[in-house]
């Protein structure tokens, strides 16, 4: 079973949405990001860079054995490729980490600092919307892609505390607000079309921009109204959050700002 991908698993073997290990992954995540949280804001900084290549590296890790083991067992096609959000974050939170200590004005620091933007959002919000509504669920837990799934989201949400404590620290934040909200909405913006032309060439669903993925909260729309409103309203919750997630870091702003 813990091979299995896919058409080869038996039916019945996938768990609901907010069963009992479901809420344990959930609660498990959430303590270990406000844990990581805690610590990472009371260490220096050679400390700092030190638990940030750590954790980056165990989202790398999670994330080449998905797909790797996707691989090994003959099911790496175009509809598997590592390029959703969240599959990007394996790649980009290691880059991040290890590009910490580039030199300032380098290549190296002006990626980290666009890395830093990009994790911030979609990264976290992404992270924490899959592990809330997966589309995994129908793997029994201890199939390596339900069990990479978990570990590699959950890591993610882990990582971002770090970039949290950083930007409630940085010198300038308001301005920083401003510069990591158009960093991430180049990226989400070129994001989106490229995957939007990718999916009608290749009838895949990359960032779902063809339509909602299993258990997707989104998929009543898509049944009710189509995919003009499915579109609509991904995009346009999409945009609320976006707008609460920075107007929360806006107003957790300290007083120096």
């Amino acid at each position: 079973m813990f091979w299995l991908h896919g058409e080869d698993l038996p039916a019945g073997v996938g768990n609901e949405r907010f069963c009992a290990m479901h809420l344990v992954y959930i609660a498990v995540f959430l303590a270990a990001t406000v844990l990581y949280a805690v610590i990472y804001r009371r260490l220096d900084e050679r400390r700092r860079k030190t638990a940030e290549r750590i954790a980056g590296s165990l989202v790398f890790f999670f994330g080449f054995c998905e797909y790797f083991i996707t691989f090994l067992v003959g099911r790496f096609t175009i509809y598997t490729l590592p390029i959703h959000v969240c599959s990007l974050m394996y790649m980009l939170v290691p880059l991040h980490a290890w590009t910490g200590s580039a030199r300032e004005g380098s290549f190296g620091a002006r990626l980290h600092t666009f890395l830093g933007a990009v994790i911030f959002h979609p990264g976290i919000l992404g992270a924490w919307a899959a592990l809330l509504f997966p589309d995994w669920l129908y793997y029994p837990f201890w199939n390596y892609l339900s069990i990479c799934g978990f570990m590699g989201h959950g890591l993610v949400s882990v990582y971002g505390a770090g970039i949290l404590i950083r930007n409630a620290e940085a010198a300038e934040p308001k301005k920083l607000i401003l510069h990591d909200f158009l960093r991430s909405a180049a990226f989400l913006l070129s994001g989106m079309l490229i995957m939007y032309f990718f999916d009608k060439a290749t009838g895949t669903d990359y960032w779902f921009m063809a339509g909602p993925g299993n258990d997707s909260p989104f998929a009543g729309v898509y049944a009710r109204g189509g995919y003009g409103a499915y579109l609509t309203a991904f995009l346009a919750t999409g945009t609320i959050v976006t707008a609460l997630w920075y107007g929360l870091r806006f107003l957790l702003l300290p007083r120096r700002a």
